[in-house]
């Protein structure tokens, strides 16, 4: 007698049922994958804010710590030998290291700081053009540069650099090749100046800080920092997403309660500047704002003006 073995499977329901489970099990993984990717998004996207806003801190104070800098100690007394078409542009227009500018129609203010910077050159004689160095030339042919003494500063553009000798002819946006200074300015007027031994040339900074639309999306604003160099106006692009810039002037010996941009205020005798800066929150997808994260403010001392 021959036996037949029974063999059992799965049944139409039970397997519908580990169907079910299987698929269940599924969308939860995929559900706690994409909260992940969310996740990572959002920190990803916050860390690089952070970035940003630590960029803006550092590169804005370090332009309002070292505003009025010409490195002789003569912010009061300098001259711009630079023009543009027979004037002086605002970006060589010397106004003591420091200009604030009321706000646009949006409500953005802007301020411009000018300043020495960079490794200085020591001076070891002058014959117009020409000054001879102390040490090899750290500026180039059409740099915007700063030479001092203990009574002028002036602002010109470097002509030609050869070894440890750099040049200041009456080409390119110098007005003349003259680097001393005549009441009332004329740059035709003859302006001859010898300037001594170690006094001091640098490159010379003009930066401006405003607001602008994005260039990376032009439905939002963002925050600019203007330079030039060679003469050449640049904008580059710090923080996008900006809703509104502000500053507020600290005067030398006002009580301390900085206030807004007003023609009432004394730039020659601003000593600190409060920085406030506005994020819109439509500009950041990823990322929900609270209203204090939405604001930057910081207080930066111009050490140039401390006495």
């Amino acid at each position: 007698m021959s036996l037949t073995a029974k063999q059992n499977g799965f049944t139409l329901v039970e397997l519908m049922i580990a169907l079910v489970l299987g698929l269940v099990l599924m969308l939860g993984v995929i559900g706690v994958f994409q909260s992940n990717q969310t996740t990572a998004r959002t920190t990803n996207s916050l860390a690089n804010l952070q970035n940003n806003f630590s960029l803006v801190f550092q590169l804005m104070s370090q332009d309002l710590r070292s505003a009025g800098f010409v490195g002789c100690n003569n912010a009061l007394r300098v001259v711009s030998n630079i023009q543009v078409n027979g004037t002086v542009p605002v970006w060589a227009n010397w106004r003591g290291g420091i200009e604030g500018f009321a706000p646009d129609a949006a409500g953005n203010a802007s301020i411009r700081l000018m300043y020495g910077s960079g490794v200085s050159n020591s001076v070891a004689s002058h014959t117009s053009p020409t000054f001879t160095l102390n040490n090899a030339a750290t500026l180039r042919a059409n740099d915007i540069a700063v030479v001092c003494d203990d009574s002028l500063s002036t602002i010109f553009q470097v002509s030609a650099v050869a070894g440890n000798t750099i040049s200041h002819a009456a080409t390119g946006l110098n007005c003349s090749a003259d680097l001393g200074i005549v009441f009332p300015f004329a740059c035709t007027t003859s302006r001859a100046r010898t300037f001594p031994v170690d006094a001091m040339i640098m490159r010379f900074e003009s930066v401006r800080w405003h607001v602008a639309p994005s260039q990376r999306n032009p439905n939002f604003n963002a925050l600019y920092r203007e330079i030039v160099i060679g003469g050449n106006v640049i904008n580059e692009e710090v923080l996008s997403g900006v809703a509104s810039l502000t500053f507020e002037y600290q005067e030398e010996g006002a009580a301390f309660n900085p206030v807004a941009f007003s023609a009432a205020i004394n730039m020659q005798r601003v000593i600190a500047v409060n920085t406030i800066v506005r994020l819109n929150p439509a500009a950041f997808d990823n990322i929900t704002l609270s209203q204090e994260q939405r604001t930057i403010e910081f207080l930066s001392t111009i050490r140039n003006k401390q006495r």
